[in-house]
């Protein structure tokens, strides 16, 4: 069996962070979830997904996350100790004991990683089309600024999720998308009355708006739609989609 695959933030590791986000290659989930597959409710046994978990956290030296039950919405949890998987409703975690990781799980939608490097403050983000639209972003950085994070410390990774070559949507989202910022129409393109969004590009600017550095982002523009042999995708495979987790861990010192 291949060793399960991921990308490892190169902004975050300048700072000694780490911060990954997994791909699907490796684990044991049998098709149509094969193979690293890290969602539960899908159909795959939990023994598959813990074993698949286990092996990504060993290859990548990662505690086992904190994870949540993600509903699209802008709820906010605080995780300490040893990871689990929390029976609360959160699209937001955020951590400040060291040596501890956070999760969030993805098949299409847009995983935001963020640190504050100095106070030892981290955030995951599940940012899709709804959270978007809610400001999702903004209201993490509101989130570690009230546990003590300062802007000009924070570092924020933006993992793979669906580009605008794929993220078509209909009038009635496109219009909701535009409430998330200012410029939010500049990242959305209209062509014969269809709309495609960079959910990337408009968390981007909300984070900008809310006082992160533009240096202080990062953009794994990698398409989980267009790459099948990489990542799963809930647009492309529906309800035989499996999950895809982003993790970032507080080291023990900073």
């Amino acid at each position: 069996m291949p060793s399960p695959s991921f990308i490892a933030s190169e902004l975050f590791a300048k700072h000694d962070i780490q911060g990954i986000f997994s791909e699907r290659q490796g684990g044991i989930s049998p098709s149509p979830w094969d193979g690293l597959n890290l969602g539960f409710d899908l159909g795959d046994s939990h023994q598959h997904i813990e074993n698949n978990l286990h092996q990504l956290c060993m290859h990548a030296q990662l505690p086992l996350p904190h994870r949540s039950k993600q509903v699209h919405d802008t709820h906010a949890i605080i995780c300490t100790g040893t990871g689990i998987q929390h029976t609360d409703e959160a699209d937001i975690l955020l951590s400040r004991t060291p040596a501890t990781s956070i999760a969030v799980r993805t098949a299409d939608c847009l995983p935001i990683l963020l640190v504050d490097t100095k106070h030892g403050i981290a955030a995951a983000v599940h940012a899709g089309w709804r959270g978007t639209a809610k400001n999702i972003a903004s209201i993490a950085i509101e989130r570690m600024q009230a546990m003590g994070a300062q802007t000009e410390h924070i570092l924020a990774s933006l993992g793979p999720c669906i580009q605008s070559c794929c993220f078509e949507i209909d009038m009635q989202t496109t219009d909701s998308i535009t409430q998330a910022h200012p410029l939010a129409k500049t990242h959305i393109k209209i062509s014969r009355e269809k709309a495609y969004v960079d959910l990337q590009s408009i968390n981007r600017l909300q984070l900008q708006s809310s006082g992160i550095s533009d240096k202080h982002i990062e953009q794994i523009k990698l398409c989980t739609c267009c790459l099948s042999t990489r990542f799963f995708s809930y647009r492309r495979d529906a309800m035989q989609s499996g999950r895809q987790l982003a993790i970032v861990a507080l080291p023990s010192k900073l």
